[in-house]
């Protein structure tokens, strides 16, 4: 071979293997292109769904059931539990402000539950968007016991559920939301047996409650507890409850609780005045409220015209008259109606009271 040729072929052979590894080059940068390409769309992928995750962390529920801790119902002889549910509904701006918002407190009547004003929430909620309402808090507090109701009071056999609303509620709803902590931006309010626990619970405590609303709450006129017993048709259970709420007797066998014969005995006549001290006494517990020297800053009083119980329209009567008395301005309303807390009762009554005062 002449040396021009091997000349030739040593060349032909650089320009072969450089060819060759400009290849390898071209190729390894687009393997590497490619990579980051894909880690880049795996890293924006991973992005969106830790966004997605931080979304669905911070869920916007309205209605909001929970059981929360019931310290107050503590050595209770009839086995109530120490956790209780509560029903919570936020205004529909909760979540995307940072407002602080008074709180209503609703206790519901007698074989009710908190689900009670469940199927007023969705309207109240737009009433409240539209700014027909003011908006707040609304709280469904448990009335229910083991004997069928707890007529939120403090007894030694069922617990404390007076102070189970003012100290156990009150302190989970404020820990918990945002909610202004004071008694101008606090309210309660209560059909029937509800009706009564908003009455006697805001004349107890008009340094935590400013504004209470009651429809159809059991009251007793002077003649209220025989009249109840007459036409009420309270059956045993009812009668069971009652006793063990406001005239409780540990030495007696369970529901612990004494009911009145009126057979004229004196300790009959005993158990009448505690019973008569449950819904009635109520001149005696205006006195008391009075001399607390701390004022309710709004009251409402209504019941049904058409309410069977008759009672219960006297003693709403009778209670009108003595807050008059004692110069107690407050609203009583007539209203078209049985007993029964509607929704349109509700929307036409409940919510302008409280979003008048709020």
């Amino acid at each position: 071979m002449t040396v021009i040729k091997r000349i030739f072929l040593v060349l032909f052979l650089i320009i072969l293997v450089f060819a060759v590894s400009s290849c390898s080059i071209a190729k390894t940068e687009s393997v590497e292109g490619e990579d980051e390409k894909v880690s880049e769309e795996i890293q924006e992928e991973e992005e969106e769904e830790d966004t997605v995750v931080k979304e669905e962390e911070v869920q916007k529920v309205y209605e909001i059931d929970a059981d929360i801790p019931a310290p107050s119902l503590k050595d209770n002889l009839v086995n109530e539990e120490d956790q209780q549910p509560i029903s919570i509904l936020l205004p529909l701006s909760y979540y995307d402000s940072d407002k602080e918002y008074p709180v209503v407190y609703y206790l519901h009547g007698h074989e009710e539950t908190t689900y009670s004003l469940y199927r007023c929430y969705s309207d109240i909620n737009k009433r409240m968007e539209s700014g027909e309402t003011e908006e707040f808090i609304l709280v469904s507090a448990n009335g229910t016991n083991k004997l069928g109701g707890n007529f939120y009071a403090n007894s030694p056999v069922i617990g404390n559920w007076e102070d189970h609303i003012v100290k156990d509620v009150i302190g989970y709803i404020d820990s918990n939301f945002r909610t202004v902590d004071d008694p101008g931006s606090r309210g309660i309010a209560g059909f029937s047996m509800g009706g009564f626990g908003s009455i006697n619970i805001a004349l107890k405590h008009p340094d935590i409650f400013s504004y209470m609303y009651a429809f159809a709450p059991g009251l007793f006129d002077e003649n209220g507890l025989e009249d109840a017993f007459e036409n009420s048709g309270w059956d045993q259970a009812f009668k069971n409850a009652y006793g063990a709420a406001f005239s409780p007797n540990t030495d007696l066998p369970e529901p612990y609780a004494e009911i009145p014969e009126f057979d004229g005995s004196q300790e009959d006549n005993e158990i009448i005045a505690d019973w008569e001290r449950g819904f009635g006494d109520l001149e005696n517990k205006l006195n008391d409220y009075i001399n607390k020297g701390i004022e309710l800053k709004a009251i409402h009083i209504e019941y049904g015209n058409l309410d069977p119980y008759e009672w219960i329209i006297d003693g709403c009567k009778y209670f009108s008259e003595l807050l008059d008395d004692n110069g107690i301005e407050h609203e009583f309303v007539e209203a078209d109606g049985r007993h029964s807390f509607t929704c349109p009762i509700l929307f036409e009554s409940m919510l302008p009271f409280f979003s008048s005062n709020f």
